[in-house]
């Protein structure tokens, strides 16, 4: 990054007289998108929010900065993985970053996480019940357990710190992990100092002297970027995560037995594997989602631990968080100008007399929700009031849209560009979507139709390819509405269903043959590094 790109820093209002001589932007103000600047592109968006946790304020930030081409630090993709310290051990390692041993990992429980951030700098005085690194006199790796432990904390600064003895661990760690503010735990082990745990910072958490090194960065940036991976070869085995019990699960067994009789005649093994197989992940060469995603699903560490890896993975982690968030969507779409129903996104503090111009019934989205449980009709502004009162607990950001109503959806299937598959998916009967829950709880989808994609209108297409390749250039099922004034596009789903005699009832073996050659391009061009042990 050139040391003249364009920044801007988002901080929360409390904390701007601390950036002395620097302008800043409220989250209310970034997310809200009032001041012009907050929706210029090809921007850095230096995010100083108090938290990034889970659709926090914070979280917003970093994710509709990847919706406006903006660049955050840190990124959505960075926040989660480093709260997972399992995901972050390997990521280091991966980069050659000389850390105490992850391979704490027993009987498949996830390394657990030992600091709590709190506003002031942990000393070495061990603290009952605390778990430090100790090594006992076998050959057995490091282990958590009660010890006096040999350590010392840090605050890195955008790669910098002010101890000069860990300089090179803080610019190495910056370079795998670019956050503004990092709590860094660098333990000595065998006369060597290794990297420990990390944890973000805000502002309230660091000292003088360190904001002045803070307000240094940000009057002359010089944020860096990971290195780029080496190329290694690998053999051709993909795992497939299934979970054949879901109800909601996006294919079966039965179909993935079809897709495994094509990749033999290519030379290819797939092989099913559990939420329990995460720690031989590293065996296969790629990871192939067939389960539900999401970002507090099994799946999303799964694909964050390819992606740690090296390893092609369909699809990726960077695809769940954009595609799993209708606030980005309506984002990104509206920055695209792909034509939509009329959408509104609200939070606590707008006034739902704006909602009033799109009419009733309408359409009410939580942001970050599955299925039918996320997506409600509302019919009058009582039923609008009490909806989002419900939703705001969880949510600080919804989305309202008009109601566009149609006897069916079109699915368009997208692969690396090209479309692959289309469908009509028919409303449920007696319902408005095309998918309701039964009494019991299970699932219950209209009929699935499909088409020749030749025969589907060229205008459905094309909006779903553009709208495709606004997420990238995975495995993406694209929902279009056909409306008398032309398609209007519903939203992006990461991981499409698939199954046999449904999405395949046209194209037959061609639908496995395509997603297999997608596989095969993936690892013959990945440049995957072979982790440290």
């Amino acid at each position: 990054m050139s040391n003249r790109e364009p920044y801007l820093v988002v901080a929360e209002r409390q904390d701007h007289p601390s950036l002395k001589g620097i302008t800043a932007r409220t989250p209310d103000e970034y997310l809200e998108g009032r001041a012009g600047d907050t929706l210029s592109e090809n921007v850095t968006v230096v995010n100083l929010c108090r938290s990034y946790q889970y659709l926090s304020r914070g979280y917003y930030v970093s994710l509709l900065a990847d919706a406006r081409n903006q660049r955050a630090l840190p990124t959505l993709r960075l926040i989660e993985e480093i709260t997972n310290p399992y995901a972050y051990f390997l990521a280091l390692r991966a980069a050659g970053v000389d850390t105490i041993d992850f391979r704490v990992v027993k009987g498949r429980r996830v390394l657990p996480k030992l600091i709590v951030p709190t506003g002031a700098k942990e000393t070495q005085t061990p603290v009952a019940g605390a778990r430090y690194v100790t090594r006992g006199k076998s050959e057995e790796p490091a282990r958590y357990e009660p010890a006096p432990g040999d350590f010392e904390e840090v605050t890195s600064i955008f790669g910098r710190t002010l101890d000069a003895r860990f300089r090179k661990h803080c610019s190495s760690v910056f370079k795998v992990f670019p956050f503004p503010m990092l709590r860094v735990r660098i333990y000595r082990e065998e006369d060597r100092w290794k990297i420990g745990q990390l944890y973000p910072l805000s502002l309230g958490q660091i000292q003088p002297a360190e904001l002045e090194l803070l307000q240094e960065e940000l009057s002359s940036p010089r944020f860096a970027s990971a290195t780029p991976q080496a190329e290694r070869a690998t053999p051709y085995r993909i795992a497939v995560l299934l979970d054949d019990k879901d109800p909601f699960a996006p294919s079966d067994e039965e179909t993935i037995e079809k897709l495994e009789k094509v990749g033999e005649r290519r030379g290819v093994l797939y092989e099913i594997i559990s939420k329990d197989d995460l720690p031989v992940l590293a065996e296969y060469d790629a990871l192939f989602l067939r389960t539900v995603t999401g970002m507090d699903h099994y799946s999303f560490l799964f694909a964050q631990r390819a992606k740690s890896l090296g390893i092609p993975v369909i699809d990726d982690p960077q695809t769940t968080v954009r595609c799993s968030n209708k606030v980005y969507l309506s984002e990104l779409f509206r920055k695209a100008g792909l034509p939509t129903p009329r959408t509104l996104t609200i939070s606590r503090k707008s006034s739902l007399d704006d909602a009033e111009v799109l009419g009733y019934p309408l359409i009410v989205k939580q942001p970050d929700g599955t299925f039918s449980a996320a997506v409600k009709k509302v019919s009058d502004r009582k039923e609008l009031e009490k909806l989002t009162r419900h939703m705001f607990k969880r949510s600080p950001l919804l989305t309202l849209q008009e109601y566009r109503p149609t006897e069916f959806d079109w699915r368009v299937g997208v692969l690396d560009g090209t479309v692959l598959y289309v469908c009509k998916y028919h409303m449920v009967k007696g319902h408005w979507q095309i998918v309701s829950k039964a009494r019991s709880g299970r699932p219950r989808y209209g009929e699935v139709e499909a088409v020749p994609a030749e025969t589907a209108p060229t205008a459905v297409k094309d909006l779903a390819l553009e709208a495709a390749a606004l997420i990238g250039d995975g495995l993406y099922g694209v929902d279009v509405k056909e409306t008398v004034t032309g398609p209007v596009l519903i939203e992006i789903n990461d991981n499409p269903d698939f199954w046999v005699g449904e999405e395949d009832a046209v194209i037959g073996d061609r639908l496995y043959e395509e997603i297999t050659s997608a596989f095969l391009r993936r690892i013959r061009e990945s440049t995957r590094d072979t982790v440290p042990a």
